[in-house]
């Protein structure tokens, strides 16, 4: 791990702080977004029909005209209800085919990779009687080419104003659209889930499109960004997570309590999760459950921070199973 230079009481210049009502404002300017996304025109490649599910392989784009290979699954026999969708995004090691594979067992490593993925569980939560919408989204190993790329992206971008995180978030929110639009999904039940990388894309989404109706990040690195600079391994991430000016105006901790609260909100957060360490989590934890308490709303957000690191386990998935089937 890289040793921190910046002193621990480093101020951020020119502070300005914002009030709860402006805080998504503020959000969607620092990530770069001018404007949620409203549509998506998602284009089918090919159809798959097996296990009792029916596969949609296809494609849509984002701003900067990149193609978002993606795959939407959903129960084949017809129902007389309209199904929840739930948006799935990987780690930075997974993409769409990782996740929509046949196989659904224990983490297992990807080659050259630490991270330790989930095979299948997108496939497995459409078998569970959900419609999922599953993106090889930006910043995974499969776009991204290289680290070089990647790092060079960020350089080049930063002087529009626009962030790689902010690409990510429209992303999710695409495939969340074009979820929205499919026949047989409710348009009104739609959540978002993912790991690592997905699990940033996760909450970053739902703080910036209130139609979003919950959300579970696993690993997600949601905590106190002030704790991973001065306190993780925060090497880890490249620069996509450090948004610009983001401790100028809040951290995580405002950002979820003004922006997600009181929609169901579940993070699972292990203890010993090398991207988040535990003391930012339980920063987030007091103000954020008093904004579900003062709204109403307190069984809405739970934290689970199991023991264990950046690894998502088949329980984590079983959490979130059981939460979208109380909440979507």
């Amino acid at each position: 791990m890289l040793k921190n230079t910046l002193p621990g009481d480093i101020r951020p210049a020119h502070p300005e702080p914002v009030e709860p009502v402006g805080v998504r404002e503020k959000l969607l300017e620092i990530l770069g977004l001018e404007e949620v996304p409203e549509k998506a025109d998602f284009v089918i490649d090919s159809v798959e029909e097996e296990e009792g599910l029916v596969g949609l392989s296809g494609a849509f784009q984002n701003s900067l005209g990149e193609t978002v290979p993606s795959v939407l699954m959903m129960p084949d026999r017809p129902s007389s209800k309209a199904l929840p969708g739930v948006v799935c995004v990987p780690g930075t090691s997974g993409d769409a085919q990782q996740m929509t594979g046949v196989s659904f067992n224990k983490p297992s490593p990807l080659i050259g990779s630490p991270k330790m993925q989930l095979p299948g569980w997108a496939r497995e939560l459409a078998r569970r009687g959900f419609a999922t919408m599953s993106i090889t989204a930006k910043g995974t190993e499969t776009r991204r080419v290289s680290e070089e790329d990647w790092a060079r992206e960020a350089k080049l971008l930063a002087p529009y104003g626009r962030t790689q995180m902010g690409v990510l978030v429209e992303e999710t929110l695409l495939a969340g659209r074009a979820l929205a639009a499919t026949a047989g999904v409710d348009a009104d039940r739609i959540g978002l889930t993912g790991m690592s990388l997905g699990g940033n894309a996760t909450w970053y989404a739902m703080a910036c499109a209130p139609w979003i109706r919950a959300g579970v990040p696993v690993c997600g690195g949601v905590g106190r960004m002030y704790r991973v600079i001065h306190e993780s391994q925060y090497d880890r991430h490249s620069a996509f997570y450090f948004i610009p000016h983001m401790l100028r105006h809040f951290d995580h901790p405002e950002v979820v309590a003004a922006c997600i609260a009181p929609r169901p909100f579940m993070m699972i957060a292990p203890l010993e999760d090398e991207d988040m360490p535990r003391s930012g989590v339980d920063d987030l934890i007091p103000p954020v459950s008093s904004a579900y308490e003062m709204l109403g709303k307190p069984n809405n957000f739970k934290v689970h921070q199991p023991t264990g690191n950046h690894v998502y386990l088949v329980e984590y998935f079983e959490l979130m199973v059981n939460w979208f089937e109380r909440f979507l």
